[in-house]
């Protein structure tokens, strides 16, 4: 018998046994409060996945994501891993560190690979293979410092993004900007305070649209919702505000994807090396050309009731999160047959 925060786990027992992983969400371990908001809901969505999953059936454990719950994870060799981490000691970029710790252990596990989590974790080669894949993005360029010539095909106005955060971290109205002089001063607000690189790409107008991809290779299941925004501002954005604050900001309808954009979001999980299940933030413009704005692997994973996207479009489209975790499931365990 193995003993896991007193309670006790039968190895004979393990095709069974779940384990969810979590990001360590510490205050201390980031660089603002704003970062360390957007990784602290994790746990307490993880306990309701927890739920779900052992309404299944299985044995459900939680564990933080980091060196410890790995030697435990060696020990326990669950059935599976549902892998909900973003950071790992308020880190975002040590995130494929997990699935490279559950390679070697050889655990099966949820959502994208070490290099699919690398590739996400940096918006500029994310836009750079899209782009080689002749998949839409807007213009862009990656700044170092703050003095950089600015490349002659970029068109104002323009959006300022930390290449290695998530969140809608540093999303606001300063974030879109009309000129050179405001470009400067916001490249060296945000390289100064985050001490990262900074992409920066033409502003789109346009419907904002968030499509969602569930892969168990059986079939594909295509799921979107275009945001409507109540506060009406000179730039549309589902800024950090929007997406944390404490007042409901916005709202969504479903949106009904044709063949040709689904075909697009197939491709880019693919090239993107993305797994299981994935979520793409897309621009329509007033001419009906799409452009991909910021494809994320392993986005928040929940039931409708968590705040996540993903919930609320299982939930809008009539789709028992429970299905969505035996798909999964299912996925993850034919992956990892032959490993």
């Amino acid at each position: 018998m193995i003993k896991c925060k007193n309670k006790e786990v039968n190895k004979s027992n393990n095709n069974k046994l779940v384990v969810i992983l979590y990001s360590e969400a510490k205050e201390e371990y980031f660089a603002t409060h704003e970062v360390y908001l957007t990784e602290v809901e994790v746990f307490p969505r993880s306990k309701i996945v927890k739920k779900y999953i052992e309404k299944l059936g299985y044995k459900v454990i939680l564990l933080p994501g980091n060196f410890d719950s790995i030697k435990k994870l060696n020990n326990l060799k669950p059935f599976i891993v549902f892998n909900l981490v973003d950071s790992i000691y308020g880190k975002e970029d040590l995130s494929p560190l997990i699935p490279a710790a559950l390679e070697l252990i050889k655990v099966p596990y949820t959502g994208a690979s070490v290099n699919g989590l690398t590739i996400n974790q940096n918006k500029y080669l994310t836009k750079i293979i899209l782009r080689q894949n002749y998949l839409k993005v807007p213009n862009f360029q990656l700044f170092f410092t703050e003095n950089e010539l600015i490349d002659r095909n970029l068109q104002f106005p323009l959006i300022l993004k930390l290449n290695q955060s998530h969140g809608s971290l540093e999303i606001n109205q300063d974030s879109v900007v009309e000129n050179e002089k405001e470009l400067r001063k916001r490249l060296k607000y945000l390289i100064l305070k985050y001490k990262q690189t900074v992409l920066v790409e033409e502003y789109i107008t346009g419907k904002e649209i968030t499509a969602l991809m569930i892969d168990d290779h059986v079939d594909k299941l295509f799921l979107a919702e275009e945001r409507i925004f109540f506060k009406k501002e000179k730039y549309s954005l589902f800024g950090f505000e929007v997406a944390w604050g404490d007042v409901e900001l916005y709202d969504v309808k479903k949106y009904i994807l044709n063949k040709k954009i689904k075909t697009d979001i197939a491709k880019a999980f693919n090239i993107l090396e993305m797994k299981d299940y994935a979520r793409f933030e897309i621009i329509i413009d007033k001419y009906g050309k799409y452009y991909f704005i910021d494809p994320n692997a392993n986005p928040a994973f929940g039931p409708y009731g968590t705040g996540e996207a993903l919930g609320y479009m299982l939930y809008a489209n009539n789709i028992p999160f429970e299905l969505i975790i035996k798909k999964i499931i299912r996925n993850v365990r034919a992956r990892f047959k032959n490993k």
